[in-house]
């Protein structure tokens, strides 16, 4: 058994170096002095220069070369003062078990770590001891540090247990991140040295005190600057024993958003496009989003979602025609690989159960196709249809002078209206009316049909809004006007992209 440890150890050094038996034994020196520290396994593998491979990923290799080097075993219940207990592969196995929890239909996946920032000054002062006590074997070359094994070791645990690639432009993001608050301030003589470059700010937050300007990148440049008979007189050149192992804090699964475009149809009032809350009290039943969004959130297991319309009506305005263009995303979707089937029958299942909202053309979209619907609001028209009320019924000839001025088009002057100058900058903007046509019903009530170019108040260009609109539909037939009811029939824009067989 011996034998083939030795060979084993020998092979990997060998693979790692070129080593001759010569520089074989200086290396089994070196691991002899580094395991006299008191840091892990895998420590002594990376400071004895041994590449990422198999050896790292299972107990028993590991245990195997330190038998072969004539190593002391460590105790299972001692923590690597180097590492903090971060390359332990239990926590590689609990990242895999929380991913594979989550059942991603991702087939590659990117991995990032953040440790706390003790990892840094510890390694530093391990790099002072290697540089003073371990003979060189390969100089000028930099063993793998403890983010970098960490990550590998998580790495191949994700790919071994969850079947997929590690692809670091991948849209599916695991995110793992360790602290430990023995150390939490091991850095902190870094700071108040004399010179020192780091600048702190400390401020609260939600009741928490938070410290910004210690970042990792801020103290290992201190580390760069900070003289090493400074370094060690301050902190040692070899990482202090601790009593607790770093904590792995909840790994983060973050993947992109998927898309869904379409045109909605709103066929009854009082019900807002998102959610009308108000002092915690809804105001509306029923909104657009959440009718359209609930199954597609079912259907990708989402954690959240989000309807951008194209514009939006007040919640009693109706959208009827073709519908109104929007697109909803889907935040953090646990799957991606939905069929175009599955997606038409959640338009299907509105029409089934009688929904006051429908959806046309519901598809997945791009992220680039969402574009169109930020970037329209200069390009657009929509068009109106109104019930009207006059304060006396107008004379042929004045609907004929208004119906005149409304086939030449009319350009308005719009004040923020009253309704909305709480959110709303207070400005006048100029607006266009492409048609205007009054059309007489009964009495004093009439039929308005409007086309305008986007982002006009319609309500507001009928009754004027004391003078905040000019002209007004009712300034122009020279009566109070007010409008009853608000439908929007059209709103001409080319959404959502057309399907492909």
């Amino acid at each position: 058994m011996a034998s083939t440890e030795t060979s084993t150890f020998e092979d990997m050094v060998r693979s790692a170096h070129g080593a001759s038996d010569s520089n074989l034994d200086t290396i089994r020196a070196n691991a002899k002095k580094l395991a006299e520290t008191g840091i892990c396994n895998i420590c002594i593998l990376r400071l004895i220069d041994v590449p990422h491979g198999p050896v790292y990923l299972t107990q028993s290799p590991i245990s195997t070369i330190r038998s072969s080097l004539d190593l002391p075993i460590l105790s299972a219940t001692s923590t690597c003062p180097l590492c903090l207990g971060i390359l332990d592969h239990a926590h590689s196995f609990q990242v895999a078990e929380g991913y594979k929890a989550q059942t991603y239909d991702a087939d590659d996946l990117s991995v990032s770590i953040e440790l706390p920032k003790s990892i840094y000054v510890r390694e530093h002062a391990m790099s002072l001891f290697a540089k003073c006590s371990l003979t060189a074997v390969n100089s000028g070359h930099r063993y793998p540090d403890i983010k970098d094994t960490a990550k590998y070791l998580i790495s191949h645990q994700l790919v071994d247990s969850c079947s997929v690639q590690i692809n670091n432009d991948s849209e599916m993001r695991v995110e793992v991140s360790f602290s430990h608050d023995e150390s939490a301030n091991e850095h902190q003589f870094l700071i108040e040295r004399s010179g020192s470059s780091i600048r702190t700010k400390t401020f609260r937050k939600r009741g928490v005190m938070h410290t910004t300007g210690d970042s990792k990148d801020a103290v290992v440049a201190e580390l760069g600057r900070c003289p090493d008979d400074e370094f060690i007189a301050r902190f040692g050149n070899l990482p202090p024993a601790i009593a607790t192992a770093a904590v792995l804090d909840s790994p983060v699964f973050k993947r992109s958003s998927i898309y869904f475009g379409g045109r909605y149809l709103k066929l009854e009032r009082n019900i807002s496009q998102t959610p009308f809350i108000v002092e915690n009290k809804r105001v509306t039943e029923l909104s657009v989003a959440e009718v359209i969004g609930d199954p597609l959130k079912a259907l990708v297991r989402s954690d959240e979602y989000n309807l951008v319309g194209s514009g939006r009506e007040d919640a009693d305005v109706r959208m009827l025609g073709d519908g109104r263009p929007f697109y909803v995303e889907c935040m953090n979707p646990r799957t991606k690989k939905v069929l175009q089937m599955d997606v038409a029958k959640i338009e299907q299942q509105l029409v089934a159960a009688g929904s006051p909202v429908l959806v046309r053309h519901l598809q997945a979209i791009t992220t680039n196709d969402t574009a169109i619907i930020k970037e329209s609001s200069d390009s657009k028209t929509k068009l109106y249809c109104a019930l009207v009320w006059f304060a006396k019924p107008l004379s042929s000839e004045k609907l004929d002078e208004i119906n005149g001025r409304g086939k030449q088009g009319i350009v308005l002057q719009q004040k923020t209206p009253i309704r909305v100058l709480h959110r709303r900058a207070p400005l006048t903007r100029p607006k266009k009316l492409l048609a205007l046509e009054v059309i007489p019903l009964e009495g004093c009530f009439y039929k308005v049909r409007i086309e305008s170019e986007a982002g006009t108040y319609i309500k507001e260009f009928v009754h004027g809004d004391i003078g905040r609109t000019t002209p007004s539909l009712a300034e122009m037939a020279g009566v109070a006007a007010d409008i009853l009811e608000l439908d929007v029939e059209n709103v001409s824009l080319d959404f959502p992209p057309t399907l492909t067989s």
